[in-house]
């Protein structure tokens, strides 16, 4: 884009991010109201948000850290809310907001360590437990149900497997001298 875009352009992957982070609540009353429908909606909404607002920010270049901390802390609390929701419900366990917010902590207090706030592994996790929800919603099926579970588990586990050793490298490199 030559020039400077046009201020609404400017303000629109940061009002994405805000759309998402407000239908947070949405999706937590809806999935506790058994709203499956509505739960579901609010989902892809915040999928196709997400999809959107840092290409967006990009492009108007508009791309910050503060911007994508923005992201970042919008998604754990669309994810959260889900979790959350149908732990409240009692159609989930308890265990995964936990590990949710465990994941979370751990990149939170290790992202000062490396320059991207970003992990190779961490970036898509977001998205992944996005579709879990959403499968969780949309198929209405407890089988459905029992194995995006176990595969939620497994992706928190491996993000701070990968989040561990993608901030370990620096720290040993400090540590550890390189051979010559």
């Amino acid at each position: 884009m030559s020039g400077r875009a046009p201020l609404a352009l400017r303000v629109l992957p940061h009002g994405l991010t805000a759309l998402r982070l407000g239908l947070a609540p949405v999706l937590f009353i809806s999935i506790v109201a058994g709203r499956g429908d509505m739960a579901a909606a609010c989902l892809v909404a915040a999928m196709a948000s997400d999809a959107a607002d840092g290409p967006l920010a990009r492009r108007f270049g508009v791309a910050s850290r503060a911007g994508a901390w923005f992201d970042v802390w919008t998604d754990f609390i669309v994810i959260e809310a889900a979790f959350l929701g149908f732990a409240a419900a009692g159609t989930g366990p308890w265990a995964l907001p936990v590990l949710t917010a465990l994941s979370f902590a751990l990149f939170a207090g290790t992202a000062h360590i490396t320059s991207a706030i970003y992990d190779p592994v961490g970036r898509y996790i977001g998205g992944i437990l996005m579709v879990a929800a959403l499968a969780v919603v949309a198929l209405r099926d407890l089988y459905v149900a029992e194995a995006v579970y176990l595969a939620a588990y497994g992706a928190l586990f491996v993000t701070m497997a990968a989040r561990a050793g993608f901030t370990a490298r620096p720290i040993l490199r400090q540590i550890r001298p390189t051979a010559r």
